[in-house]
């Protein structure tokens, strides 16, 4: 049960980091959705790993890199940001890109946009058809 405890703490922090970052960048590009996904959503991290925080917000520029420059004074060591545009993410909804799939599973920390209720909406549309 130790372990566990200890498991349990860390991915608390790593959340209590990627919901700083959140709000940090909140301030740069509001309205936003901010969902954390992969491993730390999971709860199978190591050491190594990052916490992969995407940020969905119809302020980011076309250019991939200007995004990233948008974000970086509020960067810290473990954080990778993936910054998308709403038009960005309906592209990967259309393609059933698995990261669509990793978004309805992750820690949703803002939503702003909406976007995840519509997601889960696709998700919930894609189980019935599956049946």
């Amino acid at each position: 049960m130790e372990v566990l405890e200890r498991r349990r703490r860390e991915r608390e922090e790593r959340l209590r980091r990627a919901r700083r970052f959140a709000e940090a960048i909140r301030r740069e590009v509001s309205p936003a959705s901010v969902v954390v996904i992969g491993s730390t959503a999971r709860g199978d991290f190591n050491a190594w790993s990052d916490i992969d925080v995407v940020i969905v917000s119809p302020k980011f520029p076309k250019n991939p890199l200007k995004r990233y420059e948008l974000l970086e004074s509020h960067l810290e060591p473990g954080i990778e940001p993936i910054p998308l545009r709403p038009e960005d993410l309906e592209r990967l909804v259309e393609r059933a890109a698995p990261v669509v799939e990793d978004l309805l599973r992750g820690v949703v920390l803002l939503d702003d946009l909406g976007v995840l209720r519509r997601l889960s909406e696709v998700g919930a549309r894609r189980a019935r058809l599956n049946y």
